[in-house]
C-alpha cells in the first residue's frame, strides 16, 4: 500500500510542477491594455527649469512663479528654516534652476 501512496504522491506532484511552471511561464508574456498609457517624460537630469518643474507638477507656469514669489516673501521674514520647508532653487543667469 504504501508503494502505491508513494507512487501517487510522485505524479501529483510532478503534475504540479508542470502546471506551475506554465503559469509562471505565461505571466511573461505582455498583456494587451485596451486604454493607452500616458507616459510623462521625467528629465533624468538633477535640475529642472521653472517650467519643467512645473508639468511635472501639473500645474500652469504663472502659478508655479507666483508659489514661489510667496516663498520667497515667507523665506524673507525667516532667520532660519528647515531645508526641504520651501522649494529648493538657485538663479543662473537670471533663471531659476530647481533642484
Amino acid at each position: 500500500m504504501s508503494k502505491h501512496l508513494l507512487s501517487v504522491s510522485i505524479v501529483l506532484l510532478s503534475i504540479a510542477i508542470c502546471f506551475l511552471a506554465y503559469q509562471i511561464g505565461n505571466t511573461h508574456t505582455p498583456n494587451k491594455v485596451s486604454e493607452p498609457v500616458h507616459n510623462i517624460e521625467i528629465s533624468e537630469r538633477g535640475l529642472l527649469t521653472s517650467e519643467e518643474v512645473a508639468v511635472y507638477l501639473s500645474m500652469d507656469v504663472e502659478q508655479f512663479k507666483k508659489l514661489i514669489k510667496q516663498q520667497n516673501l515667507k523665506r524673507a521674514q525667516l532667520s532660519s528654516f528647515d531645508t526641504y520647508t520651501f522649494i529648493p532653487y538657485i538663479q543662473m543667469n537670471g533663471e531659476n534652476i530647481h533642484f
